[in-house]
């Protein structure tokens, strides 16, 4: 008996043109019969079904490493809990005010950052009068240098200064924001900078702190506070925290604010890593 070839009859009412669309795909040889279509049947349903998990599975992945990049770099909302004390890494950072101030503020800061002058030269001397000087406050600088190649200069210099004069470290930050170039120009040269500290630091070596910086003698000061920066969520500078807690106002009335609520949780018995 000879091939037929098979024809599909659409039933009444359906969609004549789809089903001769798909009489068009159907090979000549006509419509599949037997167990050998069923398992080829079988096989393609297999095939289907491991691409959509295949899809599936790799859109999660996309999705989750997303997710992490943003939980990695975002910066952290005022009022999230406390950053615990020793992952600043304190000990090591400059200081000012009394060791047995009750409270805590970290500043990250970039030499070169407009924001982090205004902080410094406006915000910094009231808050420093309110807080620091009447023991209520122990305040700490941390480099966060990212604007330029030159930020990278102007903390190292910070850490030479501290190594060679702890306290005359703060003399140094406050002549060298007052003497900020423009933001988007190199600026903050090993020149300029042992000038300022010449001037800012009286006892400074100054032959000492050249050949500090011509041999990057505290680069990796400036990497490891880097590092503390992007563990704790910072993006932005000045960027400040009270007791572990990001303050996303760094005016004085907003660290006031700030430190007045960690006074209160102190007065409460709640440590400062505490969360509320």
């Amino acid at each position: 008996m000879g091939s037929v070839t098979s024809k599909s009859t659409p039933p009444p009412g359906a969609d004549r043109s789809r089903h001769r669309g798909a009489a068009a795909a159907t090979p000549s040889s006509g419509r599949r019969s037997g167990p050998s279509a069923r398992l080829a049947s079988r096989e393609a349903e297999a095939r289907r079904r491991r691409l959509r998990w295949l899809t599936l599975g790799t859109a999660a992945v996309v999705v989750l490493a997303v997710a992490l990049a943003v939980a990695a770099t975002r910066q952290p909302e005022p009022g999230e809990g406390a950053v615990p004390a020793d992952v600043f890494q304190l000990e090591r950072q400059p200081m000012l005010g009394s060791p047995d101030a009750p409270v805590t503020v970290v500043e990250f800061a970039d030499f070169k950052c407009p924001y982090c002058r205004d902080f410094t030269l406006h915000e910094f001397p009231r808050f420093k009068a309110a807080y620091v000087d009447t023991g209520k406050v122990r305040f700490y600088f941390i480099n966060y240098p990212f604007i330029g190649p030159d930020s990278d200069t102007a903390a190292e210099a910070l850490e030479a200064v501290y190594a060679q004069d702890p306290e005359g470290a703060w003399a140094f930050i406050e002549r060298v924001m007052q003497r900020q170039g423009p933001e988007d120009q190199q600026w903050a040269t090993p020149e300029f900078l042992v000038e300022l500290a010449r001037e800012a630091v009286p006892s400074i070596d100054a032959e000492r702190l050249a050949a500090d910086l011509r041999a990057r003698r505290y680069r990796d000061e400036v990497e490891a506070d880097r590092a503390i920066a992007r563990q704790v969520g910072v993006q932005g500078t000045p960027a400040i925290f009270v007791d572990g807690r990001f303050v996303d106002d760094w005016s004085f009335e907003g660290l006031q604010a700030a430190v007045e609520e960690a006074l209160a949780r102190r007065q409460g018995g709640a440590a400062p890593g505490d969360a509320e």
